[in-house]
């Protein structure tokens, strides 16, 4: 078994960290997080952030899933669900807000942000154990695995009440 999937495997049933036990508590939205990452509507898939701990690279924000969003009604009309590679998404973004602080070696958004540059190059692997259902509140965390300065990669966890739904490992470039 590789080393990402030992991780993988290890993250399956309990949450990567204790919210409760971050450092620092953020009250950031929709608007703030457009100035820290690239993406916009449909595709911004991250509502809040809620807390962080810079020093141990940890994340936790926040996604309500709508559901007036469109999405449910293709994936699938009798059994609706979000879409694994969405979800995937959802995680992935919030780690792009974590570089940010990172990055920035700071713990607020700068009046004067910019959004990280970054393009994803990879999936280490993923487990899906529960769906994404409408109207649910998606707890989302994210913890920094390695970062080069150019390369960063973390693994990320999509959480449906307080039960792990997706555990995933993915890898950025940071441009």
């Amino acid at each position: 078994m590789s080393e990402q999937e030992t991780l993988l495997k290890k993250h399956r049933k309990k949450p990567l960290f204790d919210i409760a036990s971050l450092p620092v508590s953020l009250s950031y939205g929709r608007e703030d997080i457009k100035k820290i990452i690239p993406h916009r509507e449909p595709m911004l898939f991250v509502d809040r952030l809620l807390g962080l701990d810079r020093e141990q690279g940890l994340m936790y924000g926040q996604r309500y899933m709508d559901p007036d969003d469109p999405v449910f009604q293709g994936h699938f009309p009798d059994a609706p669900m979000y879409p694994g590679n969405f979800t995937i998404e959802m995680i992935g973004q919030l780690g792009l807000c974590m570089y940010y602080f990172e990055e920035q070696g700071r713990s607020d958004i700068a009046e004067q942000a910019t959004p990280v540059p970054a393009r994803a190059t990879r999936i280490a692997g993923a487990h899906y154990l529960k769906p994404v259902e409408p109207g649910k509140t998606v707890t989302l965390l994210a913890k920094k695995l390695e970062y080069d300065g150019f390369f960063a990669s973390m693994i990320g966890q999509a959480l449906v009440d307080g039960e792990v739904a997706v555990t995933v490992i993915g890898e950025v470039v940071i441009l």
